[in-house]
């Protein structure tokens, strides 16, 4: 293994030296002759299969290993490469099955073993996926990399409730917001200029903070008659919509029992949900048909 790749993970723990020794061995034994691989950091888009980009799906015929966190559709693993080694790095509110330097260092070690490499993210890898460290940690040791963007929850997932973030005569900007900063920095929010932005909110990762994110941003000016929607597990037939006001929504939400992942949209674009609501009627048609097909 090269001295810079070694210098990058001096730090790390006893497990992360393990792994990497452990890929090392593996590959020595195999007599292996290693050159230097690529990674690809592949958004997954928010759920549904169907919204998978072409070059994502071209990414996972073509790689030796796939990293997939835990919010991935496992449908849409079956695209890859039937040799593919998968590994899963996923984590949970809580639970981190690796630390983000042990992920940063197996993209390393496995893209200097010579093998491709994807780093496959639920959404848009650059949308608070920690893409970005991730294309550093590669760039610090000048390993090859692209980024494949993919259809951010923050859009899709509002549309596919029948919710448009942006509409003519009703909301002209959305601001995306991450619900669960950095634990070890001092928040940044700017809770008095978005109260004062206008347009449409949307907040990912933020069901267990959602009374705190209503609350600021009641204190900060933004009425409580704000229309605001909470929508669970976005664009896959298990998707569930509660709608209701800034004053409200965080109550409702314990109520009905919403758990992450979710996405929660504040603005007036909401009142156009009962309108626009195509999803469920279309997932219910889809289930009867199944169900009259089985009759046959």
């Amino acid at each position: 293994m090269s001295i810079a790749i070694r210098e990058y993970i001096h730090n790390l723990d006893k497990n992360s030296t393990d792994i990497i020794d452990t890929i090392d061995n593996d590959v020595f034994a195999d007599n292996r002759q290693a050159s230097r691989g690529k990674v690809y950091l592949v958004g997954a888009g928010p759920g549904d299969p169907e919204l998978l980009t072409l070059k994502a799906v071209r990414c996972l015929r073509q790689a030796d290993v796939v990293m997939y966190d835990r919010l991935i559709n496992t449908a849409i693993l079956e695209e890859a490469h039937p040799n593919a080694e998968f590994i899963f790095v996923g984590k949970g509110p809580g639970c981190h099955t690796m630390k983000q330097k042990q992920i940063n260092a197996l993209l390393i070690t496995h893209a200097q073993l010579g093998r491709t490499v994807v780093r496959l993210k639920g959404g848009d890898p650059f949308v608070f996926g920690r893409g970005g460290e991730e294309a550093l940690a590669l760039q610090a040791v000048d390993i090859p990399f692209e980024i494949v963007p993919g259809i951010s929850s923050a859009i899709a997932v509002p549309a596919y409730a029948g919710i448009p973030v942006t509409h003519r005569e009703v909301a002209s900007s959305f601001t995306v917001v991450t619900g669960h900063e950095d634990p070890h920095h001092a928040s940044t929010v700017n809770w008095e200029a978005l109260a004062a932005i206008g347009g449409t909110l949307v907040f990912l990762m933020g069901v267990t903070k959602l009374s705190y994110i209503t609350q600021r941003l009641s204190e900060a000016g933004l009425s409580p008659d704000t229309p605001a929607a909470i929508i669970q597990q976005g664009t896959v037939d298990q998707q569930r919509v509660v709608t209701g006001s800034l004053a409200t929504i965080a109550e409702q939400a314990v109520r009905e029992h919403i758990l992450s992942p979710a996405i929660v949209v504040i603005g007036a674009v909401v009142n156009l949900q009962a309108a626009l609501t195509w999803f469920e009627a279309t997932t219910n048609s889809a289930n009867t048909q199944e169900l009259q097909g089985g009759k046959r």
